[in-house]
């Protein structure tokens, strides 16, 4: 018996030793259970993937750029041969992120968040250092092979209780293996970076912006722990901000690239938000040419486009939700009733009529101390019913019930380009006193986080002295 747990684990140390590879980033031998050309085909494959799942932004000057700026930091790395691909998705997420077989992924919501060139050229250094370092393989591996020897043992000691400890073990040190990836592609994008002649310590500066950005929203809405989509991928983003300014620290670089100027012209025009067949929020109003309608929105109210539904939630988190249902014959006074009792609500004081070709059915609830309004309404094509439903806490009542009537009576039909989803524009700060306050207000975005946003956008201003400097507004 002992003879056949020998050869076993020859075996596999063999197989183990055999998979030993290169890898680039440190030039060290490594185990790793998949090839570079099964890496590249991993990418290939997923790639199509995503862009299936995202789309394409699609913006050839803008993609030229980035291709450019892309080029150039792979050319300062360890794998200046290869053929990257660079891809702008059509996402208003902030996220980059990269898959083996060298492609790179930039929506244009971190686009819009970066102030200047070298904060870009942190990013995609970033994601090259994934790449250079071959995390996707040291994972898997890590994983796989981790798993394998754990089984070897497990059969070994005949021990389902030391598998189970090992196991977790195992667990606890792959999750930790995952953050020192970060550290380790932040390390790298450093030498990208420093290569390249960019201010590395942009890199960190980008870093702060994502977790100031990521404050917004939990601010309006009065909630904790909200996080991008990027701090949600690239984990403890904090600490990294303070050792990638320690490293910046003790690099030198004579005449840095910071490339504002540059930047600012490229991403000029860029759409900022929801792309238009998603629905997107103009400045107090919701628009879905899709759909075709829109409404109007409430200053009190903070709304959130989600693939399912819009959701407004005021300071005291009374809610607005609009959704929409696949229509039939049924009366719209039945449908409210049904929808209310599959909601597991009995409404009552209801009401019927027709407003802007639309025809509406509106009914009242109480659920402990909240009050309801149920809405649902339909047009003369009858492809959709839009249902609104207004939760009150008790002292709001007053004020929503009104602001909700103002709201779904603002309910009307539009054509497909009546209006237009908002966009960046780079303009030059004037010196009129009240230019911040005017420009601000003028924002195409909702009033309650236009000076949050701006403010993002345009980091480290100084509102005494912007007179002559760029800025990006929404128009």
């Amino acid at each position: 018996m002992e003879n056949k747990y020998s050869i076993i684990i020859i075996l596999v140390l063999s197989f183990l030793f055999s998979s030993c590879q290169i890898n680039p980033a440190t030039g060290e031998k490594e185990l790793s259970l998949i090839s570079k050309k099964e890496e590249d085909d991993i990418g290939k494959s997923e790639h199509k993937k995503i862009i299936k799942q995202f789309g394409i932004y699609e913006n050839r000057r803008l993609q030229n750029y980035i291709n450019s700026l892309g080029e150039f930091l792979v050319s300062t790395s360890e794998l200046s041969n290869k053929t990257f691909t660079f891809t702008i998705l059509d996402s208003p997420i902030v996220n980059a992120f990269a898959l083996p077989g060298g492609y790179i992924y930039l929506t244009r919501g971190l686009l819009a968040l970066c102030d200047n060139e070298a904060q870009l050229a942190g990013v995609i250094s970033h994601e090259i250092g994934h790449i250079t370092a071959r995390h996707s393989a040291r994972r898997y591996t890590k994983s796989v092979g981790t798993n394998l020897i754990l089984n070897v043992l497990g059969t070994l000691t005949n021990n389902q209780v030391a598998r189970n400890l090992m196991g977790q073990g195992a667990g606890l040190f792959l999750l930790s293996y995952s953050r020192s990836q970060e550290y380790e592609a932040d390390k790298l994008a450093l030498r990208y970076m420093n290569r390249a002649g960019f201010e590395a310590l942009e890199m960190a500066n980008f870093l702060e912006l994502m977790e100031n950005y990521s404050k917004i929203k939990s601010e309006i809405l009065k909630t904790k722990n909200t996080s991008s989509e990027l701090l949600r991928t690239h984990p403890n983003s904090s600490k990294r901000v303070k050792e990638v300014i320690a490293e910046a620290n003790n690099t030198t670089q004579i005449n840095p690239i910071l490339g504002r100027d540059i930047y600012l012209k490229k991403i000029d025009g860029l759409l900022f938000g929801h792309k238009q067949n998603e629905g997107f929020f103009l400045k107090r109003r919701f628009v879905h040419p899709k759909l075709k309608i829109t409404f109007p929105l409430i200053d009190d109210f903070y709304f959130i486009n989600t693939p399912k539904r819009i959701l407004g939630i005021n300071n005291n988190k009374s809610q607005i939700i609009y959704d929409i249902a696949e229509t039939n014959n049924i009366e719209l006074k039945k449908y409210l009733v049904s929808w209310s009792k599959k909601a597991k609500v009995k409404i009552d004081k209801l009401d019927s009529f027709s407003l802007n070709n639309l025809e509406f059915s509106m009914g009242e609830a109480k659920v402990k101390d909240d009050q309801l309004i149920f809405v649902a309404a339909r047009d003369s094509e009858g492809n959709y019913i839009h249902r609104f439903i207004l939760v009150s806490k008790k002292g709001d009542y007053k004020i929503t019930k009104r602001q909700f009537s103002e709201l779904v009576r603002g309910l009307r039909k539009v054509n497909e380009n009546e209006f237009l989803p908002p966009r960046i524009k780079i303009i030059t700060a004037s010196s009129d006193e009240n230019f911040l306050n005017k420009t601000i207000d003028s924002m195409n975005i909702q009033p309650k986080e236009a000076k949050l946003v701006f403010d993002i956008l345009n980091k480290n201003y100084d509102p005494k002295n912007i007179a002559g400097r760029k800025i990006k507004i929404i128009y």
